[in-house]
């Protein structure tokens, strides 16, 4: 944009109460949402994650965020952010409350005080929590959030909330098992999920959401599900690019010279602002269906429609996975050298070595970094279409996937330094 064009009216989107809010999506929609206070200079015993672009020996230097994602009004926006916990990954310009989303007790006294117009749930445990809790959190708990925004059920909170936006998964409809290849929302969720059970909850959380749009029951609020692709950026703690920076940072040189499979597989990965953009636009999409629909106006068509239905946001640029893998090892310092330096295992043979090392797991209980799924996740390929989100709510991704991926390291390699500070001023102390 040149500097004789008008800047964009910044958006308003009333009251907006972001689920998870200290968790590592809702922080990026927080952080949008405020306009990016995580990229002003703050004390670090104010900011546990800096957001910003990093100075340290790897970095380059990122156009600021809040040049390139929309601005949104500051007068009339609101931001408010729920969490079970609200002591890490707080911004300056957020109201924070504390509660438990499968309490609706507790849920029903936040949103009386907060009289949200838009939810947008981001909250989730963990791929790796166990069964009990992913269904208590990703099922009930969503179950529970609708429940209570709706107004109905729980009675009355003295609002009305018109747009709620659920974070499923892209891989709701992926078996773990077979190629996904430009996979979009016509195919079907797939429930059960014998590998995946995080998968089948965030679909069952999903049915959830869409079956109860402008129903009645939930007071007529509008809802929407956004589907991410692989997840990466500032704040990851249990995601690819953690797992890829912190096996870098600890396995010697020779093992990442280790590829399995052919290294042809195309792998999809969503830069976290992407995905927090994704959520707003869908959010801004839904009250504006909503205000039609309170003015009696005609309805939207139907290949219009964001209410009652699911996108998937990617970055819109599928990698090479095994050179995502190396261009993350590089930009840690850990040079591979060319392809010509890479010692390539057959996928079969990967297998073997996956199903020993879950056995040697079984008898000794100590769980391998390798296993049968992690082969097969490193040699399928897996990338999505994300053409009906770009098509209905203007979506784009704005930070690229090389960027994305190269943030995530700058990222992880400062808190891997500060958490080994961290470690050693403990030691001194003891």
């Amino acid at each position: 944009m040149s500097s004789s064009e008008p800047l964009p009216t910044p958006k308003s989107l009333g009251t907006v109460l972001v689920i998870g809010g200290c968790g590592f999506v809702g922080l990026h929609v927080v952080d949008q949402l405020l306009n990016f206070p995580s990229e002003k200079a703050q004390p670090k015993s104010q900011s546990p994650i800096s957001l910003g672009p990093n100075k340290g020996r790897y970095a380059f230097n990122f156009s600021a965020l809040s040049t390139r994602y929309p601005s949104y009004d500051q007068q009339t926006t609101k931001v408010h952010a729920l969490d079970l916990k609200c002591t890490r990954n707080r911004l300056p310009g957020c109201t924070y409350h504390e509660a438990d989303i499968t309490d609706a007790e507790q849920l029903l006294r936040v949103f009386k005080e907060v009289k949200p117009d838009v939810v947008i749930n981001t909250a989730s445990p963990s791929w790796e929590a166990p069964r009990k809790i992913l269904q208590k959190v990703n099922v009930e708990g969503t179950r529970t959030l609708l429940e209570v925004a709706g107004g109905v059920k729980y009675g009355s909170w003295g609002g009305k909330c018109k747009a709620f936006v659920h974070t499923s998964s892209s891989s709701v409809i992926h078996d773990a098992q077979s190629n996904l290849r430009n996979a979009d929302e016509r195919w079907p969720l797939v429930i059960p999920n014998e590998r995946e059970y995080y998968s089948e909850t965030k679909a069952r959380a999903e049915l959830e959401v869409l079956k109860v749009n402008g129903k009645d029951e939930v007071g007529g609020m509008l809802t929407s599900a956004v589907r991410p692709a692989g997840i990466v950026g500032e704040g990851d703690m249990g995601g690819i690019s953690y797992g890829l920076c912190k096996t870098a940072s600890v396995a010697p040189l020779w093992q990442l010279h280790i590829q399995l499979g052919d290294g042809d597989n195309l792998f999809d990965t969503t830069y976290v602002g992407n995905v927090a953009l994704g959520l707003l636009l869908v959010a801004e999409a839904l009250l504006i269906t909503h205000k039609r629909k309170s003015e009696g106006k005609g309805e939207i068509l139907e290949h219009e429609r964001v209410d009652g239905e699911a996108f998937i946001v990617t970055n819109d640029a599928p990698c090479y996975f095994w050179e995502i893998s190396r261009f993350a090892y590089s930009r840690m310092g850990k040079e591979i050298g060319g392809v010509d330096k890479v010692w390539a295992l057959p996928e079969g043979f990967a297998n073997v070595i996956g199903g020993l090392s879950e056995i040697f797991g079984a008898v000794s209980g100590r769980k391998g970094k390798i296993n049968r799924q992690t082969v097969k996740y490193s040699c399928i390929d897996r990338y999505y279409s994300c053409e009906k989100i770009k098509r209905r709510c203007g979506y784009r991704p704005v930070v690229g996937a090389e960027e994305g991926w190269a943030r995530s390291v700058d990222w992880f390699l400062e808190w891997d330094r500060q958490e080994r500070e961290r470690g050693t001023g403990e030691k001194k102390s003891q």
